[in-house]
């Protein structure tokens, strides 16, 4: 006959929150983007959103699950958006095929989202339409310090305005929206 543990509460020995289930996921934090933010950018680089998310590992090997759900759009020019850790000074959640930094004239960038395309969104002449994109997946960082990843938006083919959180339009009008951009940190268990 197998045996059967019925438990009401698992604690530590001297705290709660030391109980840790290995591939469990032990904490979540979100950091959400609201109203519309204007980010006028340079061909060939990045620029911080403000969108950036922090967390405190508890155990000691993290592994994370990150998820960034971002709307934007941009004046006319292919733009894309990718996840920093800003703690550690490298890309999260790019393909491995990408050949080149933000910093880089030329090649496949670091990109988590994918671009807009040539002309961008809202190459048709209205101004009312932006783009969601999400990216996901697991991130094992270097270390065990406190994390700090943000998204960047980045200038593909063009000088110019990249509307992050809501459309090219402000002007309080039916078709005018803010959209929900959020960023989602996840540790699990190592």
């Amino acid at each position: 006959m197998a045996s059967v543990l019925k438990v009401d509460q698992l604690q530590g020995v001297s705290n709660a929150n030391n109980v840790i289930v290995p591939g469990g996921i032990i904490q979540v934090v979100e950091q959400k983007f609201s109203g519309r933010s204007v980010i006028n950018g340079t061909y060939g680089y990045a620029n911080g959103t403000g969108l950036k998310c922090s967390i405190t590992p508890k155990s000691s090997n993290p592994i994370y699950y990150v998820i960034s759900q971002i709307q934007y759009t941009s004046a006319g020019f292919n733009a894309g958006y990718f996840l920093y850790d800003n703690t550690n000074a490298q890309y999260v959640l790019y393909n491995d095929q990408s050949t080149t930094p933000w910093n880089g004239g030329s090649g496949r960038k670091y990109l988590t989202s994918g671009g807009l395309g040539s002309t961008g969104f809202n190459s048709n002449g209205d101004d009312y339409g932006n783009s969601s994109r999400t990216g996901s997946g697991l991130y094992t960082p270097p270390n065990n310090n406190t994390l700090e990843i943000e998204v960047f938006i980045g200038n593909m083919n063009s000088n110019g305005n990249t509307y992050f959180g809501g459309n090219e339009s402000d002007q309080s009008a039916a078709y005018d929206s803010y959209s929900h951009c959020s960023l989602v940190i996840m540790e699990i268990a190592g």
